[in-house]
């Protein structure tokens, strides 16, 4: 990504261009724990992780594509990959070893090849400008950016 910044951080006239959506201001406690903007030129990829709240992910400009998976099977591709590269990370606390290195190229292939022994029990979602997607507490998840030039999406967590 060439940019992530929680939202509230944008100067005010951008915030106002990212309102809060009112799903998530009446979900749950109605609780805004975060939110952030991610701004990239194509392809854009983030590994297998899972987020500590829901989240309510937005497509602003370009496509993207999820791959998410209930926590238990996202639990057993990262033992998975944690044993095939000889390593013993966490996985409630994720930090750069996803982002870098054997254990990024690992979580790649075992998440995105087509072929890889868990897509059975992937929800693949395709998302271009406009839509979203609800994420919820705990399911793992991977996300790349597709065609070319800018991909721009913004997401909410809450509680």
């Amino acid at each position: 990504y060439l940019a992530q910044a929680p939202i509230v951080d944008l100067p005010v006239d951008l915030q106002n261009d990212l309102p809060t959506p009112s799903l998530v201001l009446t979900a749950g406690k109605g609780d805004v724990y975060n939110s952030s903007i991610w701004l990239g030129n194509a392809p854009t990829y983030t590994p297998l992780h899972r987020d500590p709240n829901p989240n309510l992910f937005v497509q602003l400009v370009g496509q993207k594509v999820v791959r998410l998976f209930r926590p238990d099977i996202g639990r057993a591709i990262l033992a998975k990959v944690h044993e095939q590269i000889g390593s013993s990370g966490s996985a409630t606390i994720r930090g750069e070893e996803m982002m870098q290195g054997a254990e990024k190229k690992a979580l790649m292939g075992e998440v995105w090849s087509n072929d890889a022994d868990y897509l059975g029990h992937c929800w693949q979602a395709e998302l271009d400008s406009g839509d979203a997607l609800y994420i919820p507490k705990g399911w793992w998840h991977s996300v790349k950016g597709t065609g070319s030039g800018i991909i721009g999406s913004v997401n909410w967590w809450f509680r």
